[in-house]
């Protein structure tokens, strides 16, 4: 990126700032500000942008460990022990099958990429992204256990899926006589990054908690010492030639179990930080990424790959995820449909664009444009369908004593089962 890129982004920042609220109420949301100004900026002079610039590379790595932590900070197991179902079915079911169903029809689209090339488009859109409609997790007229379960899966799917998409790069850059060696490695810093999180995430959050306890600090700097934490896991991992973004992932779980009463408060700062280099990732997704991709000779095959892989791709898994549920079914469309493609997709992209040179193009083309669908389709549709699925819940609970699809077994009249608000 050039200085004048910096400034332009900048710029839509402040202007982005102040008329929020107005662009929230039109559907704007805020990626899709960036990614415009992206694809129109992107051919001007002294505003070009590639996708294999080592600025970028940076960016996207920054941005990621930032968002991948203080994600993973937010999350409070303890919080879900009385309804854990919900996201542990879309994590550990719907998850998994996002990305094999993805990788299966990749390769039927793309067959001579290979079976690992097609993984790795499978691996790298599966990740979900709430803030691409981000009325959806803070709408309090949701009931709030479907806001919980998309919050939970948008906040921890990207770093399940970490794994598989280092693992993917490694197999698609070995050649057939070295794919094992690839494989392997990738295992090894898989491991050596989830030690290094792990302690160093649960030995500051310890350290910081005790020092807010004894009043060895004003707590003005702790912001600052979280998202230094999150940029020291990343750095201390690769270090030890461990996954920097596995470190960060599980460092934020680590610190935000072992600081629970001060955590929310001090990721504010972490997550500020990466909602600022997220507008810059989204200008450059558009210029770099988008634009290219846009005049492409697979412009019609990615078409088809993204309105497949924003329906069937994603709808299919979570059904089968939530069957027997007890859901009804606007419920299980609302979860299903409401799985946007973001950041996180992204950045994954831009990182296998410096690991793979030219062969990266189809990947790049497909991300690119089922990203683009996603945040223009899941941007608009956010207000309105939030609203039609609010007032089906309650033209239903004018039939029931609960807001349930299903009748509550009587033993169970004080238990929660329906997808209305959690009672207080």
């Amino acid at each position: 990126m050039t200085w004048g890129d910096v400034a332009l982004v900048a710029a839509l920042i402040v202007l982005w700032s102040t008329f929020s609220h107005a662009f929230a109420r039109w559907g704007i949301s805020e990626p899709l500000v960036f990614v415009t100004a992206g694809v129109a900026c992107g051919g001007v002079h002294d505003l070009s942008v590639s996708a294999q610039a080592s600025s970028v590379r940076l960016l996207a790595e920054v941005t990621l460990v930032l968002v991948l932590f203080a994600d993973a900070s937010r999350v409070r197991i303890h919080s879900l022990q009385h309804d854990p179902w919900l996201p542990a079915r879309l994590l550990g079911i719907g998850l998994p099958l996002t990305v094999i169903l993805g990788a299966l029809f990749a390769h039927v689209l793309q067959p001579h990429s290979g079976w690992w090339a097609a993984l790795l488009l499978g691996a790298v859109l599966a990740p979900t992204d709430a803030s691409l409609g981000a009325s959806i997790v803070t709408d309090p007229r949701l009931p709030a256990r479907v806001r919980r379960a998309l919050n939970v899966e948008s906040g921890l799917n990207d770093g399940i899926v970490t794994p598989v998409v280092a693992l993917a790069i490694a197999a698609v850059v070995g050649t057939s006589a070295t794919i094992g060696t690839h494989v392997q490695s990738a295992v090894v810093e898989i491991a050596l990054g989830a030690l290094v999180g792990l302690a160093l995430g649960a030995l500051v959050g310890r350290v910081l908690a005790t020092a807010v306890q004894r009043h060895w600090t004003d707590g003005a700097s702790l912001g600052v010492a979280v998202t230094a934490t999150a940029l020291g896991s990343y750095g201390l991992a690769t270090v030890v030639h461990g996954n920097g973004f596995i470190a960060a992932f599980l460092g934020g779980l680590a610190f935000g179990a072992s600081a629970q009463s001060i955590a929310p408060q001090l990721v504010e700062v972490d997550e500020q930080a990466g909602q600022l280099l997220g507008c810059f990732v989204w200008y450059v997704f558009g210029a770099a990424m988008l634009r290219p991709a846009l005049s492409s000779s697979l412009l019609p095959r990615a078409a088809l790959y993204a309105v497949v892989s924003l329906t069937l791709i994603r709808l299919v898994p979570v059904a089968l995820a939530l069957v027997r549920s007890r859901l009804g079914h606007p419920t299980v469309a609302y979860i299903g449909w409401f799985g946007p493609r973001g950041l996180a997709s992204v950045v994954f992209t831009l990182l296998a664009a410096d690991e793979l040179g030219q062969r990266v193009t189809p990947l790049v083309t497909y991300v690119s444009i089922t990203i683009a669908l996603s945040v223009l389709l899941h941007g608009l549709s956010a207000n309105p369908l939030t609203t039609r699925y609010v007032q089906t819940l309650r033209s239903l609970s004018a039939d029931a004593p609960v807001l349930a699809v299903v009748p509550v077994p009587p033993t169970s009249r004080r238990r929660f089962h329906g997808t209305g608000p959690t009672p207080s």
